[in-house]
């Protein structure tokens, strides 16, 4: 977390967060089964602009935020076990495979989004603890697939994080 204190009660804050994702997915049909275990790391980047309320006087200042994000996932890590029996031939199936490229299981990357939010800020010296409340809408799925067997599976559009920040 960056922020630069601009005239009027504003100030510009950029982040980098990090975060592990993934999902676990059963499909059945046919005779199989297919699990799926999908794990990532996404990165998001934030450019916010505060607004400060009351006056600079005080340990404690409330603010409003707002502005735009970036996420962007990679690291993939996915292992994929199918089992039961094959219609074809009546041979029974157990395969298991790993791969660590997301590109079949992505949809949208990176994504940017809306950020809106409000929090406090405690400064006590050089110190500044910042809790914050913030909703961030994307405009696109990280994780967006439709299976051949009618399921759906996709990310949320929505977002809402509770977060304290630390400066000095």
């Amino acid at each position: 977390m960056a922020e630069i204190h601009l005239p009027f009660s504003f100030a510009f804050e950029a982040d980098a967060l990090y975060r592990r994702t993934g999902y676990n997915a059963c499909i059945h049909g046919l005779g199989q089964s297919t699990s799926v275990h999908l794990r990532a790391n996404t990165w998001e980047f934030p450019l916010l602009v505060k607004y400060y309320f009351g006056p600079h006087a005080g340990p404690l200042r409330f603010y409003a935020t707002g502005g735009y994000a970036l996420r962007t996932a990679m690291g993939f890590d996915i292992s994929t076990h199918t089992t039961g029996i094959d219609i074809g031939t009546g041979q029974p199936i157990n395969v298991t495979s790993h791969s660590s490229s997301g590109s079949p299981y992505i949809h949208d990357d990176p994504v940017s989004g809306v950020v809106a939010g409000g929090g406090a800020r405690l400064k006590a010296g050089f110190l500044a603890v910042s809790p914050e409340v913030r909703y961030t809408w994307w405009d696109g799925r990280t994780f967006d697939n439709f299976g051949s067997f009618g399921y759906f599976l996709h990310s949320t559009q929505n977002q809402l994080d509770i977060l304290v920040g630390v400066t000095f």
